[in-house]
């Protein structure tokens, strides 16, 4: 339940050795490997120590299978649900490298099939165009490629659709009589017309047609009418068609391979990690200089496979200018809270401090607390463990639902202290049915009915949580030899707020407890000022903190709100959905109302509890103690996507 101790990594390994000893320590899972090509600027190092360029053929194998995968998507919807958990294999399995190749034939395949598909599709939007732009000549008979004479000219072309066709046509008899002009065929844009004159006088003819907006048509190389020329084009079309289908039924088929390719894609995608490391190592001729971090009680289990590899090593404590990765073991328990820390920031190597535990309880507590409904808490806890069971989920997504199971818990246990359950359900719908309501007492208290009782307890909790991150402030304190800071920068605070509750609860003593502090802040306060004048302003300016104090201890009424707000929502829906009575149709009603209303409460809340629950975390209780900085411990380990490893016994 800290954070884990850290050793600093350095060996020596053959070069040739490189690619294997990099797999085995990503087998381990317990090794960050450091890039050592920043060593090439260090003066004992140059000429000695080189970047060497690497291959980086799992990259490219990535990519393929990556691309196959998703082109088989494309065509075949994946049979993996969001409850289908991954499918699990063992290592030996897992790491077979024939098929792992036969898979990556496959690959090639379905992508050589894609880039057929995409030259199909290519053809058939040509050849679309290529019939659109005969559709509107369909009805004349001349062939495209009678177009010219010796002694006329035949010329096709657009003109305006805004164009007065009828007086274009008259003046064109009326200037140039040894031309005519056709209407073809129209639409919202154009009209398609044909020129027919003789070859003296087409570019008199042409001049008047362009006042009117007239361009040519180029059908050069076309033979034939388009009539002929949509048949031959739609004949083509229908064979691409033909082929596109023929094209997708064979990726379809290779549909059977999902399976070996997404343990491919597994594979190469950690082997590309792996060369990446591979890359980032410093060469010297014949050896490779690696260094990393190992935390301390995996280093036996380190030693073994590097001295196997017969590689030259020693791992040390970390040095006093270096900053090692932070990893947070914890219990069961507890590990599942980690998630709200890391949300936040990891703490640093040398506080020494894992947070963890300690705000666990409280997280758990004042979560429940806001929720407060015994059915609530079940929902969450039981579709928690159901995602967890189906999904066997890995990383953040695991710990999300183990923290959503044990806060369901922490929920139904305040719903029974709250005696709510779906809020006033059951007096509801015993009230309905027998015209007598049912309660179930609470044990603790009703929010709804005594909400002051509440509010104290919020700023109960609120208390306790502040003084233990005061307290954990001044256990670093000592922890660093200030035992001087420890005494007034919390003890003294400790007998001010101890001293004032004291004295609100009673205790006549607690005022001169309370004084006693205020003073001891007063004088210590500006104790690191420079000057005289500094250290009495300091000491003044210190105690005005307590106006700090009572704001962080009040934003604890937000435990009340929340609450208040779940129990609320709650009692509303309830009183809808009854409002029909006891009738068929007021059970409808009822039955409609439950579960959008409860459904829709359990959502909202379930996202404002997280947020305001980890808020007095972050701000309230890390804000008294909490050193943030710290660097992920971030270990080669075989992350897969698509397959869950069983790890074998070696």
């Amino acid at each position: 339940m800290a954070i884990v101790k850290m050793k600093r990594m350095r060996l020596i390994a053959p070069k040739d050795i490189r690619s294997s000893l990099i797999d085995d320590l990503t087998r381990l899972g317990c090794v960050e490997v450091e890039s050592s090509l920043a060593r090439l600027e260090e003066e004992e190092f140059q000429g000695v120590l080189y970047k060497e360029d690497n291959k980086q053929e799992a990259a490219g194998e990535r990519a393929l299978v990556e691309s196959a995968l998703v082109i088989l998507n494309k065509f075949v919807k994946s049979e993996r649900g969001l409850l289908t958990p991954r499918t699990q294999m063992k290592e030996g399995e897992f790491y077979n490298k024939e098929t792992v190749a036969s898979a990556l034939e496959v690959a090639g395949q379905i992508n050589d099939l894609q880039d057929r598909l995409n030259g199909l599709y290519s053809e058939q939007t040509r050849l679309l165009g290529k019939k659109a732009s005969f559709m509107p000549w369909e009805s004349l008979d001349v062939p495209f490629d009678y177009a010219a004479g010796n002694r006329f000219s035949v010329v096709f072309g657009v003109c305006q659709a805004t164009a007065d066709f009828k007086a274009l046509e008259a003046e064109l008899a009326e200037q140039v009589p040894e031309a005519a002009i056709s209407l073809v065929s129209s639409d919202k844009e154009q009209h398609y017309v044909v020129l027919v004159c003789h070859a003296g006088v087409e570019e008199n003819a042409l001049a008047i047609l362009k006042t009117r907006g007239f361009s040519r048509v180029n059908f050069s190389g076309v033979s034939g009418t388009a009539r002929e020329n949509i048949a031959n084009v739609s004949k083509n079309l229908s064979d691409i068609e033909q082929e596109i289908a023929t094209v997708i039924s064979a990726i379809k088929d290779c549909a059977q391979h999902r399976g070996a390719l997404e343990r491919a894609y597994d594979l190469v995608n950690i082997e590309t990690h792996q060369e990446e490391v591979v890359a980032s190592l410093g060469c010297t001729k014949e050896t490779a200089l690696l260094e990393g971090w190992v935390p301390a009680d995996a280093v036996a289990e380190v030693e073994k496979v590097v001295a196997a590899a017969g590689c030259a090593y020693e791992f040390s404590d970390p040095s006093d200018d270096e900053e090692p990765p932070v990893s947070l073991k914890n219990s069961k328990l507890v590990a599942p809270f980690g998630m709200v820390t890391e949300l936040y920031a990891l703490p640093t190597y040398r506080s020494g401090l894992d947070p963890n535990p300690f705000m666990a309880a409280f997280f758990f507590t004042f979560f429940g607390l806001m929720m407060g409904d015994f059915a609530y808490g079940v929902i969450i806890s039981l579709v928690s463990l159901i995602m967890l069971k189906k999904m066997r989920p890995s990383g953040a997504v695991k710990s999300i639902f183990q923290l959503g199971f044990l806060c369901g818990i922490s929920t139904s246990i305040w719903g029974i202290l709250f005696g709510s359950y779906f809020g006033d359900l059951i007096p509801r719908v015993t009230g309905m049915l027998t015209g007598t309501e049912v309660v179930i007492p609470p044990i603790l208290m009703d929010p709804m009915k005594d909400p002051m009782s509440l509010f104290y307890l919020a700023l109960a909790f609120g208390f306790v949580q502040i003084f233990t991150g005061m307290g954990l402030n001044a256990w670093q304190m000592v922890k660093n030899g200030d035992f001087i800071g420890a005494i007034c920068d919390v003890g003294f605070w400790y007998m001010i707020l101890g001293g004032l509750v004291a004295m609100i609860l009673g205790v006549s003593a607690g005022g001169y407890v309370a004084l006693a502090g205020a003073l001891g802040v007063l004088v210590t306060g500006g104790r690191k000022k420079p000057n005289f004048f500094g250290k009495i302003t300091g000491g003044f300016g210190a105690l005005y903190g307590i106006a700090n104090y009572f704001a962080d201890i009040l934003s604890y009424s937000r435990l009340l709100a929340l609450s208040l707000a779940t129990a609320v929502i709650a009692q509303v829906m309830n009183t809808m959905g009854s409002l029909g009575g006891n009738t068929v149709s007021g059970w409808i009603l009822f039955v409609i109302v439950f579960v959008v209303g409860h459904t829709f409460n359990v959502a909202v809340n379930l996202i404002g509890t997280f947020v305001h629950t980890s808020r007095l975390q972050y701000i309230e209780f890390f804000g008294k103690f909490y050193e943030t900085g710290g660097k992920k411990f971030a270990p080669l380990y075989d992350k897969t996507k698509y397959v869950e490893l069983l790890k074998e016994d070696k």
